[in-house]
């Protein structure tokens, strides 16, 4: 692939070849070039939500709010959710704050994520957003249900991919350069912390699925990291994230699939289906970075 004019060409392709909504946001690191498909339209941020939610913590605490060594005990009203691990555990427990933003981003925890955003407050959060330019984005549920997992804009947290990918940008320029630290309120230290636990991420089966991933045996020389998090809702499932080949600076990519139905019409199951889209959508971001 010889130019981003092909880049956009293929990544439609691959959209319009589904049997359900994609939109995306791209921007290349090196180039800054960018491309999106239905970028601004506004849409269930689900689980992609907690990227701004970790920068708003690494925020409060360079403002001495909390300490990413603070123990906190999660409260009990939090266990009631179907995502992340610490729903299994017996009440009482304490975690370092640090490890609730952790469990957060990489298994999606729940317990964490709602005892995080009541510590911070979704005002917090949504001034938060709002001072970096995310003027798209709203956080209206702190603890998410059941009955949060709708398309319903009026009753869920919602965001756009161009969004995400400028939030992105500023988490990748902020590890090497104190001024984009600023912009989140934050130190260059603290958003090198936030950036390994977003690759740190166990939920690798979309933007990741078909790229080389670093493995036990050591890193290859075609590895690629990935720096994201996942979204699921009932309709839809999302992946934002920056792609890291061992040769590129890196690229943004954030994937948006809605009207996702529960089984096509050759009996594969949806979300296996956005799965690859999203995996399909990623390779190509790849391919791109290495012409």
């Amino acid at each position: 692939m010889s130019n981003i004019n092909e880049l956009n060409k293929s990544l439609n392709e691959i959209c319009e070849s589904q049997h359900f909504n994609v939109k995306w946001y791209f921007k290349d690191l090196k180039t800054g070039e960018s491309l999106d498909r239905n970028g601004d339209e506004i849409g269930p941020s689900a689980s992609t939500r907690k990227i701004s939610i970790l920068m708003a913590a690494m925020k409060a605490i360079h403002e001495g709010k909390i300490a990413l060594l603070d123990e906190i005990i999660p409260e009990e009203k939090y266990f009631g959710t179907n995502s992340g691990c610490f729903q299994h555990f017996l009440p009482g427990f304490k975690v370092k704050f640090q490890d609730l933003l952790t469990m957060m981003i990489i298994v999606s925890d729940n317990v964490s994520t709602g005892t995080v955003t009541e510590m911070l407050t979704l005002d917090y959060i949504n001034d938060f957003c709002k001072d970096i330019g995310m003027n798209r984005t709203n956080h209206r549920v702190g603890f998410p249900t059941g009955a949060d997992l709708t398309s319903d804009l009026n009753k869920v947290n919602s965001t756009t991919p161009n969004d995400v990918g400028l939030l992105l940008e500023i988490i990748h320029n902020s590890t090497s350069d104190q001024g984009a630290a600023n912009e989140l309120g934050s130190t260059m230290e603290l958003c090198n912390i936030a950036m390994e636990i977003l690759l740190s991420q166990k939920l690798n089966n979309r933007l990741p699925l078909k790229l080389a991933s670093p493995s036990a045996a050591g890193p290859k020389d075609n590895d690629v990291k990935v720096a994201h998090k996942t979204g699921s809702y009932q309709t839809g499932y999302s992946d934002s994230g920056i792609i890291y080949p061992s040769n590129h600076p890196g690229v943004i990519l954030c994937t948006y699939t809605d009207d996702v139905p529960q089984y096509l019409t050759n009996g594969d199951a949806g979300i296996y289906a956005a799965n690859n889209a999203m995996g399909s959508l990623a390779l190509e971001c790849y391919k791109y970075t290495q012409n």
